[in-house]
């Protein structure tokens, strides 16, 4: 797996709740001409469940096409029993995706052994590389660090992504584990320190809306500037909690139709931005120099 960012993509909607293909192509193209690895389709940035089952087999059809190849397109395939991730598979097996994502089910609290034995059913559905996503606010579970050490054993699982440093640098530092098994950070908080470590690989859903900023990471990055880089995550990091303190979803879906990103990227039952919430983004969007 190729080092560098990867980017959860938003899922831009049209007013009857079908995917925007323009907006959704458009967005890729940004983040492949900005120097992603990689991009996940349909994670939490791009609201899995909250996707109409009708469009989730279309959004990966348009994903590995729009893509062409070009980098890694990774996909959500979490869901709450076998039966309905099985579905899933069933569907992403149809197409060139090349790494399944899985969190675990977000309704019962799991104990570990139980979990361990969902992730590895659910491996077995495809031949694809699958990604844990450890995500503790979702789905009340915790992944540590025994339970992922033992699920490496299973011949695809070949990668995770958490926010939790500490197990990321466990899993990058063990001799034991497998060399093609690949931790991904996402506390970007802790960007920087994490590439000091060697730590190469980074996956956020907010450079979704900055991927000239992004890029300018991973330039500094690949040029062994980590002053530069710092200075451009600090002002991504600021910009991402004006946006938080604002209202992540109206001013994020502003965001990317400032992009040229048609769609609604965000909720259904999101309001619209308030003009206070659109000159803000616009104010955010102008000092990062993303238009």
């Amino acid at each position: 797996m190729s080092s560098g960012f990867y980017t959860a993509l938003g899922t831009p909607y049209m007013p009857d709740g079908t995917l925007c293909e323009a907006g959704f192509r458009k967005e890729i193209e940004q983040q492949i001409a900005a120097g992603a690895s990689g991009l996940l389709v349909m994670g939490t940035m791009g609201l899995l469940g909250c996707v109409p089952e009708a469009e989730y087999e279309r959004t990966i059809r348009i994903a590995c096409d729009a893509v062409a190849g070009r980098v890694r397109v990774m996909v959500g395939a979490t869901d709450n029993s076998l039966t309905r991730v099985k579905a899933r598979m069933d569907i992403i097996n149809r197409y060139p995706v090349d790494v399944v994502v899985l969190t675990a089910p977000y309704y019962d609290k799991l104990g570990d052994a139980l979990l361990g034995e969902f992730f590895t059913k659910c491996a077995a559905m495809t031949d694809k590389d699958v990604y844990l996503y450890d995500h503790l606010g979702l789905t009340q579970h915790k992944l540590k660090y025994p339970l992922v050490k033992k699920l490496t054993q299973v011949p695809n699982l070949k990668g995770i992504k958490s926010a939790d440093l500490v197990l990321i640098k466990s899993l990058h530092d063990d001799p034991e584990i497998k060399a093609d098994f690949q931790p991904i950070f996402s506390g970007s908080d802790l960007f920087a320190v994490a590439n000091l470590y060697g730590i190469r690989n980074i996956l956020d859903g907010i450079f979704s809306c900055f991927p000239a900023t992004i890029g300018k990471v991973q330039k500094c990055f690949d040029a062994g500037d980590h002053e530069g880089a710092k200075q451009w995550l600090k002002q991504m990091m600021q910009a991402r909690d004006e946006m938080l303190a604002g209202g992540l979803w109206p001013m994020f879906s502003y965001a990317m139709n400032l992009l040229g990103c048609e769609g609604k990227f965000g909720h259904d039952y999101d309001p619209n931005p308030t003009d206070k919430q659109k000159a803000d983004t616009r104010a955010i969007m102008e000092r990062l120099g993303e238009i």
